[in-house]
């Protein structure tokens, strides 16, 4: 075959091969700006709602007080005061106040030497308490971090809040036991007040410690009010504080915040830091990644998944359940990308749902205060909660598991109200038993005097 014609057939192959190669870099380009364009979108759609999306924007979300007076520097000095348990006195005292099987019987003496132990853990603690409940009569609260700095900031103070209301549900069970109405009211709302320091807060983990705070002095009520008579008035001061707690505005806010602290870090994935991202992908490779457009992909994958995640949240708690699944669903195999796979949003659903709990525990708490002022001006026991409706409570409270009315049942003496809990199985008001075998229960708050 002549040179001329092998030539002739050869130019034609790489004008076709150069041709191919040209066309898929221009739909490489086009698909990288559609990429990069439609990340950018949600980006100002979110900020057109007023929400922020950039550390900087967080941080200025989380207001400093106005009037001047921070109740952080007075729970974090107290923390600084502090003489904590040893580590096994702390985890039963946690055991005590979580709710669960393992704690002892509410409508019982406390053993001897827990009492002691309490006594001298009170004791030692005077001065702690003393700034803590001083913590109380200031409204306002922003502890001092950046979350200009994104996900990486430090939170330290998050443990001087759990210490502080745990500190001050000890006192509130102690006084129980001595039969003082007064220290145990002023010392439960000392302990809600320390939670809710974290409720403007943008963080779901500030929010989740604020909930547990706020389920831990519903278990120390519990405890106060088998071995205490609350007058009117204490038990309208308790109404008002476990009222003054709002879950559902606190979970969105959190929401929010975590995706504004995880956006950073996916639209700049080269910054990540392997102090807080051990997994981290060698930083060429996450340019190389993010200057194709692929990030930016990833990245309106993400914050998809977490219009889903402030779509349940803003659901009414019974909903939540059903619209979890699947939104993870949708989420799927996604997660697993170059970026999505560092910056792991899989608690996030989770979280959700563990928050149902905490909610179920705040309603159960605010019903047996309704159901003592009842007693207290009728000298007996509601036949019904339906009785307690209006003087006492607005509406008979929802459970947060199954959007049923919360449910009551009288005893010999004293009373329960309970959830179903997280199987949705109404049990009769069963307790959580000590060694769980399959067994289900439901979430009860009782009262026996």
């Amino acid at each position: 075959m002549p040179f001329a014609k092998v030539f002739q057939k050869g130019k034609w192959f790489w004008i076709i091969v150069l041709t191919l190669l040209l066309a898929g870099a221009i739909y490489l380009v086009n698909l990288r700006h559609h990429w990069r364009a439609e990340f950018h979108r949600r980006i100002e759609a979110i900020r057109a709602a007023g929400f922020p999306v950039t550390g900087k924007d967080l941080d200025a979300w989380y207001a400093w007080p106005q009037a001047g007076e921070n109740a952080a520097g007075w729970i974090t000095g107290a923390a600084v005061l502090h003489h904590k348990l040893r580590q096994e006195y702390s985890r039963f005292l946690e055991r005590i106040v979580s709710r669960n099987g393992e704690r002892p019987e509410p409508n019982q003496p406390l053993p001897e030497d827990i009492g002691d132990l309490l006594e001298r853990y009170i004791r030692e603690n005077a001065k702690a308490l003393e700034m803590l409940h001083g913590a109380t009569a200031i409204v306002e609260c922003r502890y001092p971090i950046d979350l200009s700095q994104g996900s990486g900031v430090g939170m330290p103070h998050i443990a001087d809040v759990r210490e502080g209301c745990l500190l001050l549900c000890a006192e509130a069970i102690l006084c129980g036991e001595d039969g003082d109405p007064n220290g145990a009211t002023r010392a439960i709302e000392a302990a809600l007040r320390v939670a809710c320091s974290l409720d403007q807060e943008p963080i779901m983990l500030s929010h989740h410690v604020q909930m547990e705070g706020a389920s831990w002095a519903a278990a120390a009520l519990e405890w106060a009010l088998n071995g205490v008579a609350f007058t009117e008035d204490h038990l309208t001061r308790l109404h008002r504080a476990f009222g003054g707690i709002h879950a559902d505005d606190g979970l969105v806010r959190a929401v929010v915040g975590d995706r504004c602290l995880l956006l950073g870090a996916i639209e700049k994935p080269r910054v990540l830091s392997r102090r807080h991202f051990p997994k981290v992908t060698p930083i060429a490779l996450l340019e190389a990644y993010d200057a194709v457009g692929l990030a930016a992909r990833e990245g309106t994958i993400f914050l998809d998944h977490m219009e889903d995640c402030l779509r349940i949240a803003q659901l009414p708690a019974f909903q939540r359940p059903a619209a979890i699944g699947p939104a993870e669903d949708r989420y799927g195999r996604s997660r697993e990308g170059l970026v999505l796979g560092l910056v792991d949003t899989r608690s996030m659903p989770a979280m959700i749902g563990h928050e149902m709990k905490y909610v179920a525990q705040l309603e159960i708490a605010k019903t047996p205060l309704a159901v003592e002022r009842y007693r207290l001006s009728h000298g007996s026991l509601p036949k019904t909660l339906d009785q307690l409706v209006p003087d006492y409570l607005a509406a008979v409270p929802e459970d947060p598991f199954d959007g049923a009315p919360l449910r009551y049942k009288r005893l010999h003496r004293g009373f329960l109200i309970y959830s179903v809990g997280e199987d949705r199985k109404d049990d009769g008001g069963k307790e959580e038993p000590r060694k769980k075998q399959g067994e289900t229960y439901d979430l009860v708050f009782r009262v026996e005097r």
